[in-house]
């Protein structure tokens, strides 16, 4: 038996498991965004905006730093192997999560009553607006490309890995914007010119 048919007969990569584990986790930050939001609590605001990033930041710490260097070191089929596993988590809860923390930093904006005209805003929209096109533009459309090839029996292996390994790289770019950002977001939480 090959890895695809037990991957096929233990049912763990097909669209109704991928939905079972993804939709929660798709659904779950943008519900409890709303739920903040509604209640107009700043302290739970805050807190979801530096854990929705954290989040976000942290994913693309460990796919950017420590899985660029692990896969780097693979076999095609073990990266593969990694890319199937990875692939129902990144395509549900990246994009969740990275579009909540962004929408709930508008919200922390407005309710902090930052200057829209700051140069530290400016400079934190720019790269917000830049990390948001490489996810919807590039990140979120390879995403889609190795979920559908896998779902399809992975016939194009080296395929799934270049798209993984893109995907890799895009998260370290993430990384560094991101740690720019968190420079500019400790100004607006502190008051200290940079």
């Amino acid at each position: 038996m090959t890895s695809d048919q037990e991957v096929n007969k233990a049912g763990s990569f097909t669209i109704r498991n991928s939905l079972y584990r993804g939709l929660p986790m798709l659904l779950i930050p943008p519900v409890i965004l709303i739920a903040i939001i509604y209640s107009g609590n700043f302290y739970f605001l805050e807190y979801f905006h530096v854990i929705s990033g954290s989040a976000w930041t942290g994913m693309d710490l460990v796919m950017g730093l420590f899985f660029s260097f692990i896969m780097a070191g693979l076999p095609n089929d073990q990266k593969l192997e990694v890319s199937r596993r990875l692939t129902p988590t990144m395509l549900f809860f990246m994009p969740s999560i990275s579009t909540t923390a962004v929408t709930a930093g508008i919200y922390l904006a407005l309710a902090m009553h930052i200057s829209f005209v700051s140069p530290y805003f400016i400079a934190v929209a720019v790269l917000a607006l830049v990390l948001t096109i490489q996810g919807l533009v590039i990140f979120l459309p390879n995403e889609l490309r190795v979920y559908l090839e896998i779902l399809g029996g992975s016939k194009d292996r080296s395929k799934i890995v270049r798209l993984t390994m893109l995907n890799i790289r895009i998260s370290t770019i993430q990384l560094i914007l991101q740690i720019v950002i968190i420079l500019f977001m400790a100004h607006f939480a502190t008051g200290v010119p940079l």
